[in-house]
């Protein structure tokens, strides 16, 4: 289900105004008991709930709608998740973990979104926007893609923006420490690693439609699904990442892809 907008347009429903139009707090697709009471009809048929979720109080709705499901069906492994989590409220993210609710996040949408999103949602909200690190500190389960065609297919892109949190071309600098230090990117202190962030791409994403165990790392046992690529991500720096090429794909081990 789709619970609300976009945040580019204002449509991305929040808990309070926009700092850069205070005549609207976006809008919601369904109003919460319709989708509370749908939620609970299609989680004891069986089937996993996926809520787009770009604002705050798309977020808070959503979790409220998944705590509602488990009060009334009972504890099971559903690996509920909300697709974008864009801009979480503070005292939410710990729900995510209690509740068990999957973030599926996009990193290339802090890469695009940077250049606006702090100008509608102003600089404290702001700190709950595209939140990986929080994420993570609270032990949410990460599930990244790339939003194609929203966003390009490329996962590198992704990459790039988490370890770096900067537009393609590098800064801003995001803030100044007591030392002289200048972290660059914007809201640097969500920055995750190289590693963290594969993981979330593979093995997140597997775990997120139950596959893990099949696929999302390679191991003996799982699909041998993996790319050969024209340079080291870990010996090279993170402007190089968008310039790398893939020399080769392999599909449960067979070749379907490979630069003559």
């Amino acid at each position: 289900m789709v619970t609300d907008g976009a945040l580019g347009s204002r449509t991305a429903a929040m808990l309070a105004p926009y700092s850069d139009d205070a005549k609207t707090t976006g809008i919601l697709t369904m109003e919460p008991e319709k989708l509370r009471a749908l939620a609970i009809e299609r989680d004891k048929a069986g089937f996993q709930l996926n809520f787009h979720a770009i604002g705050d109080r798309a977020n808070r709705i959503s979790l409220d709608v998944f705590e509602a499901v488990v009060k009334t069906n009972g504890p099971r492994d559903r690996r509920d998740r909300i697709e974008h989590a864009q801009v979480v409220a503070p005292s939410d993210f710990a729900r995510f973990a209690r509740l068990q609710v999957i973030a599926s996040m996009q990193p290339s949408h802090e890469t695009t979104d940077m250049r606006w999103a702090e100008q509608r949602v102003g600089p404290e909200r702001a700190k709950g926007a595209y939140a990986w690190a929080t994420m993570q500190k609270y032990g949410v389960r990460l599930a990244f893609g790339t939003d194609y065609d929203v966003e390009v297919i490329s996962p590198f892109r992704g990459l790039y923006a988490c370890v770096t949190r900067e537009l393609p071309d590098g800064g801003p600098i995001g803030q100044t420490l007591p030392n002289g230090v200048q972290l660059r990117g914007w809201q640097p202190q969500e920055k995750i690693s190289l590693g963290d962030c594969i993981r979330a791409y593979t093995s997140g994403s597997a775990y997120a439609e139950f596959e893990e165990g099949k696929k999302g790392e390679l191991k003996a046992g799982e699909f041998a699904d993996f790319i050969v690529l024209s340079d080291d991500l870990t010996k090279i720096p993170p402007a190089q990442y968008t310039k790398i090429k893939v020399l080769r794909t392999i599909v449960g081990g067979r070749t379907v892809f490979q630069v003559e």
